[in-house]
């Protein structure tokens, strides 16, 4: 087989992954669409939200909540919350997207009512790309240089953008510093930092994954107590349940 034969077979497969992974990803956001609706439908049904004349908590916003942040972590909330809940994640897992996807406006509307404090870990366990790493060390530059709301806001924005883990390193470090930018890092700051990788970051974030036993991401703690072998919507239904109890 020619070498213009072979670069042209390798072209189409790599045509047809992207149009899988493409209606894959179509479908999971139907789905959540569909699941949404279906909860707004629920709540009008009940009356709990028309007329209520309540405003909605801007979740890009945090100047009215509490910030705070430790050498490895990000935390929202009151530190007198009655329910303190941590989440171990990695920014590429994509079980992780999916609980921030199912617990974000939740975990802020409730912190802004002083219910909860939630505390953001992130670990690089997914070690079969650079990614992980590369947005995990660059996140930790912007937590210790900036401000609590870039290392939020950078935090949602890695989510939100979170690639495909099968071609994940296909995201150059130029796309991540864009989201630096965009959440109110020094962009050129972090491009000098992500030269080199923060040692002690990765080494403190591997410990305290060590201490509680973390086998996979996302991990959640609530109040002191580990969630073990729980999928996503039963770990969003225990925190739940833990917010609506205190």
């Amino acid at each position: 087989m020619s070498k213009q034969n072979r670069d042209q077979n390798r072209a189409e497969k790599a045509a047809a992954i992207r149009q899988t992974q493409a209606r894959k990803e179509r479908n999971r956001r139907i789905a959540i669409v569909a699941g949404v609706l279906v909860v707004l439908g629920a709540v009008v049904a009940a009356g709990t939200w028309a007329g209520s004349g309540s405003s909605k908590t801007d979740k890009t916003d945090y100047s009215g909540m509490a910030l705070a942040k430790t050498d490895s972590s990000i935390l929202i909330g009151d530190s007198d919350a009655p329910v303190k809940v941590v989440i171990y994640e990695d920014f590429l897992c994509p079980y992780c997207r999916q609980l921030e996807e199912s617990t974000r406006d939740f975990l802020r509307e409730s912190a802004a009512k002083g219910k909860v404090q939630v505390e953001y870990r992130p670990v690089n366990i997914l070690t079969g790309s650079t990614y992980s790493a590369r947005a995990m060390n660059t996140w930790a530059y912007v937590l210790k240089n900036s401000a609590p709301t870039a290392a939020m806001k950078l935090h949602d924005l890695l989510f939100e953008h979170q690639p495909y883990e099968q071609n994940a390193d296909e995201t150059t470090n130029a796309d991540i510093l864009e989201l630096v930018e965009q959440a109110g890092g020094d962009r050129a700051d972090a491009e000098a930092a992500a030269k080199t990788q923060d040692k002690t970051f990765f080494e403190e974030s591997a410990k305290s994954a060590t201490e509680i036993g973390l086998t996979g991401t996302p991990t959640v703690v609530v109040n002191g107590k580990k969630l073990d072998d729980l999928n996503v919507q039963q770990i969003v239904a225990q925190i739940e349940k833990q917010v609506a109890d205190s």
